[in-house]
């Protein structure tokens, strides 16, 4: 519930949300990094119809509005979100539609696209999406990938709900860049992508190995969002990191990574604030030494990253 004057979400009968809701649902153990107070209310649809009137629901509400995947790349504020969490986990399916291409929910794992399509059919680019977490929604919405390529660049178009009803939105190269894309309006969440891949030479199985163990060895395990700041043109943020001699400094709970300085872990009940601190604190630093602001790939919801 929102706080002084501000407007609270009305509490309706069930038959007034059109799918499964919960009040006061706890958003720690819904996200990777293990933190985050509960949400007013959380929707859970369970199709791409349940989710196009469940999202007009929510944005007809007058209150913040937050989409939730596999909560890989978000912390959380330890007061929760005051508003609509629409979880999209629910919303699974890969249809094949032939020639190499497929249609793929918002809620499914990137993992299993990964495994269950371009491993299977042994399609090029695998180095590119192997060992990212999250859902395939939220890795469209950050454009998420490696140092190979990301997953906008197999997308043909994704299919979009907002106030004005569907819309799909053929993909191209200047919507989208590093981890980021500009296809997404203002109250629009994406539902499904039509993913095009192309049959590959090499044995993908053997370059998904490959880099699955290279994540085991250089990044830690553990609770985390992933790499906490994108990489700045032509450097690396843990290599600045790490050379400001910030590696294994901690706070409360939270601790920079001894393995990999670009991620902060969630080491022994670590609160939003904890980790908060670390991150002011790297960025002040590298800002301070090279004169570099380090621009977060976290989203940070419920709290703010001032430096002064």
């Amino acid at each position: 519930m929102k706080t002084g004057d501000e407007t609270t979400i009305p509490l309706p009968g069930t038959g007034a949300i059109p799918c499964p809701f919960r009040e006061n649902w706890l958003l720690a153990p819904a996200t990777r990094y293990r933190i985050g107070g509960p949400a007013r209310l959380a929707l859970f649809p369970r199709s791409t119809e349940e989710l196009q009137a469940a999202w007009a629901w929510a944005v007809g509400q007058p209150v913040p509005r937050l989409i939730l995947g596999g909560g890989s790349n978000v912390l959380i504020s330890d007061a929760g979100f005051p508003g609509v969490v629409l979880v999209t986990t629910e919303l699974r399916g890969i249809r094949d539609r032939g020639n190499h291409r497929f249609l793929v929910s918002a809620g499914e794992p990137l993992d299993r696209l990964v495994r269950e399509v371009m491993l299977r059919n042994n399609y090029a680019g695998v180095g590119a999406l192997t060992g990212i977490p999250g859902t395939v929604g939220g890795a469209v919405f950050m454009n998420a990938g490696t140092v190979n390529g990301a997953i906008c660049d197999f997308l043909e178009s994704v299919l979009l709900f907002g106030p004005s009803g569907p819309r799909t939105v053929t993909m191209e190269p200047s919507l989208y860049g590093y981890r980021q894309q500009s296809f997404l309006m203002p109250d629009e969440i994406i539902a499904e992508g039509s993913f095009h891949f192309t049959p590959a030479s090499e044995n993908q199985q053997e370059i998904y190995d490959h880099y699955i163990q290279r994540r085991k060895e250089k990044q830690p395990g553990g609770w985390c969002c992933g790499s906490v700041f994108k990489n700045p043109p032509g450097d690396h943020a843990g290599r600045l990191i790490e050379s400001c001699g910030l590696k294994g400094v901690r706070r409360g709970g939270a601790v920079i990574s001894p393995v990999h300085t670009n991620f902060i872990m969630n080491e022994h009940q670590a609160t939003c604030r904890d980790v908060l601190y670390l991150i002011r604190l790297i960025r002040r630093t590298v800002r301070d030494r090279y004169g570099i602001e380090l621009e977060p790939e976290v989203r940070i919801i419920g709290e703010t990253l001032d430096l002064d």
